[in-house]
C-alpha cells in the first residue's frame, strides 16, 4: 500500500512538471509574438486559453495571460478593452509582483496616450513600488519603467525631465546588456536631440536603433526609424537622403503583413514620386496605402468584434453560474435554517451559564475602566502641574529679558520694544510646537528642526533686508526646558546677522543653521556669508550676554570664528 502510494505521488509529480512546462512554453511563445506585433495571432491564442480554461492552468496563470492581452490590446489601439480587462484583472487580485508590475506600466502608457496624466503617474508610481521591492523584477522592468517616464514627460512637452529620464534608461539597458530597451531609449533621446535641431546626434542614434532592430528582426521598428530618418533629411534640405530612406522603409516592409506601416511607407512613397511629378506612380502608391489602411481598419474592427464576443460569452458564462449559485444558495438556506433552529435550542440551554459568565466578567471590564480611569485622573493632574512649572519657569525668563532690555539706555524705545517682542515670540513660538506624551508625562518635548524653521521664517519676514536661510537637521526632539533658551540664542544669532552681516557685492544675506546629534551632544553651527566681521565685537553686548546665558542656563558652550558660531549642548536620547 505505501509504494503504491509513492508511486502515485511521484506519478503526480511527472504530471505537475510536465503541465508547468506547456504553460511557460505557450507562455514564452505569447511574449515572442506580442515583440513582433502578431496582435491577431495573440488574441486567439489567448481568447481560446479563456474560453476552454484548461483544468492544468491555475487561476493566477490565467491573469498572468490576461496581462499580455493588455499588452496587445493596447499595441493594437484597442485602449478602452484594455483597460476595461486591467480593471477586472485588478478587482479580481490574483496577479504576484512580476505579472502586477508589467500591468501597471501598460495602464499608465493607456493614460498616457488618452492624456490623463495624473493617472498614468500614478500607475508608474504604484509600478516603481514593486521595482523597488526586488532585484529581479528591478532587472527585468527598470529600464521599461525609466522609458515609460520618460515619455510622459515628453508628451506634456517637458523635454529636459524626458531626456534625463531617457539617458538613465539607456545607461542601465547598457548596463544589463538589453540592447531592445537601450535602442527604445535612444530613439527617446534622438527626438530630444530633433527638438534641439542636434541633427547628427538624432541620425546617430537612430542609426544605432536601426542596427539594434534588424538584429532583432523588428520589422515595424526599423521601418519607423527610417521614415524618422528620411524626416531628419526632409527638414535639412537633403532630398535624396530623405527619398533613399523612405526606400529603405517601403523595400524592409513590402512583403511583410504590418498593415498599417505599410500604409505608411506606401503614403510616403507616393508623396516622393509627387514630388518628383511622376503623377502615375504616385497615384498607384497612394491607393495602395488606402487599401492597406482600410484593410488594416477592417482587420481591428474584426479583433474588436471578436472581443465584444468574447465578453458575451464570458458574460453567459457568468450569468449561468450564477443561476447555479442561486440554486445552490437556495438549498444552502433550507439546511441553514434547520441548522438555526437546532442551534437556538443549543444556545436556549446554555444560555443561563453563559449569562452568569458575562455577568462576571463584567465585573472585570469595569473594576478594569476604573483603575484606567484612576491613572488618567493622575496623568491629567500632573499635566496640569508640569504645565503650571513651563509657564512660571518662561514668566521667569521674560521677566528677565524685560529686566536686562531695561539697562540698555542706547536704544530707542521702539528698538527695545521690537527686540524684546522678538525674544518673547521666540518662546511663544516655542510654546506652540511643544508635545506632551501621557506616555511619558515626566517628559515634553519640542522638534528642533520645525522650532529653528519657523524662527527663521518670523525674522525673515520681519526684515526689509533680503536674506535667504537653511536649516539642515535630523529629526532632533528636545525637552521645552533646552528648546527654549536653544531658540533665544538662535534668535540673537540671526539678529546679529540681519543688524551687522555685510555679504558681497550684490549678494543676499544667506544664513545657515546645521544641527547634527551625537551620542551626548548636540553640534551646531550658524554662519552667515558677511564678508566682513568685525574682530572687536563688544563681548559684553546684550546679544551676546542673552547668549551667554542661555547657554549656561543649558549647560552649553560656544565659540566663534569670524561669522560663525559653534556651540555643543550636552544631550541624551532619552531626554
Amino acid at each position: 500500500m505505501r509504494v503504491l502510494f509513492l508511486i502515485l505521488l511521484f506519478l503526480n509529480s511527472i504530471y505537475c512538471y510536465t503541465q508547468s512546462r506547456n504553460y511557460d512554453a505557450f507562455y514564452k511563445n505569447i511574449e515572442n509574438n506580442i515583440f513582433y506585433h502578431e496582435h491577431a495571432k495573440v488574441l486567439n491564442e489567448i481568447n481560446f486559453v479563456l474560453t476552454n480554461k484548461p483544468k492544468n492552468y491555475s487561476t493566477e496563470q490565467i491573469d498572468n495571460l490576461k496581462v499580455l492581452k493588455v499588452e496587445v490590446l493596447v499595441d493594437a489601439n484597442l485602449l478602452d478593452e484594455g483597460l476595461a480587462l486591467s480593471n477586472e484583472i485588478l478587482s479580481q487580485n490574483h496577479l504576484n509582483d512580476y505579472h502586477l508590475t508589467n500591468l501597471f506600466i501598460e495602464r499608465a502608457l493607456i493614460f498616457e496616450i488618452t492624456e490623463d496624466f495624473s493617472s498614468a503617474f500614478e500607475n508608474l508610481t504604484l509600478a516603481k513600488k514593486n521595482i523597488d521591492k526586488n532585484e529581479d523584477l528591478k532587472k527585468k522592468y527598470y529600464a521599461t519603467w525609466l522609458i515609460r517616464v520618460s515619455s510622459w514627460y515628453r508628451v506634456q512637452k517637458k523635454r529636459n525631465k524626458s531626456y534625463q529620464y531617457a539617458l538613465k534608461a539607456k545607461q542601465y539597458a547598457d548596463k544589463n546588456n538589453d540592447i531592445s530597451k537601450s535602442s527604445e531609449a535612444g530613439t527617446l533621446l534622438a527626438f530630444y536631440y530633433i527638438n534641439k535641431k542636434n541633427y547628427d546626434k538624432a541620425i546617430q542614434l537612430f542609426n544605432k536603433a536601426i542596427a539594434v532592430g534588424k538584429q532583432l528582426n523588428n520589422k515595424i521598428s526599423v521601418t519607423y526609424l527610417y521614415l524618422n530618418l528620411s524626416s531628419i533629411y526632409k527638414k535639412t534640405d537633403q532630398e535624396a537622403l530623405a527619398y533613399k530612406y523612405i526606400d529603405s522603409a517601403f523595400y524592409h516592409i513590402k512583403n511583410t503583413n504590418y498593415l498599417e506601416i505599410k500604409s505608411a511607407s506606401y503614403l510616403e512613397k507616393s508623396d516622393v514620386f509627387e514630388a518628383q511629378n511622376a503623377l502615375d506612380s504616385a497615384l498607384h502608391f497612394y491607393k495602395k496605402a488606402i487599401e492597406f489602411e482600410k484593410t488594416h481598419n477592417f482587420n481591428m474592427k474584426t479583433i474588436k468584434m471578436n472581443e465584444q464576443n468574447l465578453d458575451f460569452e464570458l458574460q453567459k458564462e457568468k450569468i449561468h453560474t450564477k443561476e447555479i449559485v442561486t440554486e445552490n444558495k437556495t438549498l444552502q438556506q433550507n439546511l441553514l435554517l434547520i441548522l438555526i433552529i437546532a442551534v437556538v435550542l443549543f444556545a436556549f440551554l446554555i444560555q443561563e451559564n453563559r449569562r452568569k459568565k458575562q455577568i462576571d466578567k463584567q465585573k472585570l471590564i469595569i473594576e478594569k475602566d476604573a483603575l484606567e480611569l484612576e491613572k488618567i485622573v493622575k496623568d491629567k493632574t500632573f499635566l496640569i502641574h508640569e504645565i503650571n512649572h513651563r509657564v512660571k519657569n518662561n514668566l521667569a525668563v521674560i521677566l528677565s529679558l524685560i529686566e536686562i532690555q531695561g539697562q540698555e539706555n542706547t536704544k530707542s524705545t521702539d528698538e527695545l520694544i521690537k527686540q524684546l517682542h522678538d525674544r518673547v515670540n521666540t518662546i511663544a513660538i516655542g510654546h506652540q510646537l511643544f508635545s506632551y506624551d501621557l506616555d511619558t508625562t515626566e517628559k515634553s518635548f519640542v522638534n528642533v528642526k520645525q522650532y529653528a524653521s519657523t524662527i527663521f521664517q518670523t525674522k525673515q519676514s520681519a526684515t526689509t533686508k533680503k536674506c535667504n536661510y537653511i536649516v539642515e537637521a535630523s529629526d532632533i526632539q528636545l525637552k521645552v526646558d533646552i528648546a527654549l533658551p536653544f531658540g533665544l540664542v538662535l534668535n540673537e544669532l540671526i539678529t546679529n546677522s540681519i543688524k551687522h552681516a555685510k555679504p558681497s557685492k550684490n549678494k543676499d544675506l544667506e544664513l545657515q543653521l546645521n544641527l547634527i546629534a551625537k551620542d551626548k551632544t548636540i553640534e551646531v553651527i550658524y554662519k552667515d556669508n558677511g564678508a566682513f566681521f568685525p574682530d572687536n565685537a563688544n563681548p559684553e553686548a546684550m546679544g551676546i550676554y542673552i547668549i551667554k546665558g542661555m547657554l549656561n542656563q543649558i549647560s552649553g558652550t560656544y565659540n566663534r570664528k569670524q561669522s560663525t558660531f559653534f556651540i555643543t549642548i550636552p544631550y541624551a536620547k532619552t531626554s
